[in-house]
């Protein structure tokens, strides 16, 4: 894990496996690549923590 992505991470900014995105009937969900927290897309190239 490279440094700008930690720091992205830690600002609630995370990007997905793009492989292990799948449609949940409403939103995208994921696993963030790098901290492998649970991930929802609130907008394009806007990925962050999602609450289960």
């Amino acid at each position: 894990m490279s440094l700008f992505s930690f720091i992205g991470c830690l600002a609630d900014k995370h990007q997905p496996v793009r492989r292990d995105v799948d449609w949940d009937g409403r939103h995208y969900v994921g696993t963030c690549r790098h901290c492998g927290a649970a991930v929802r897309r609130h907008g394009r190239r806007d990925w962050r923590r999602r609450e289960i």
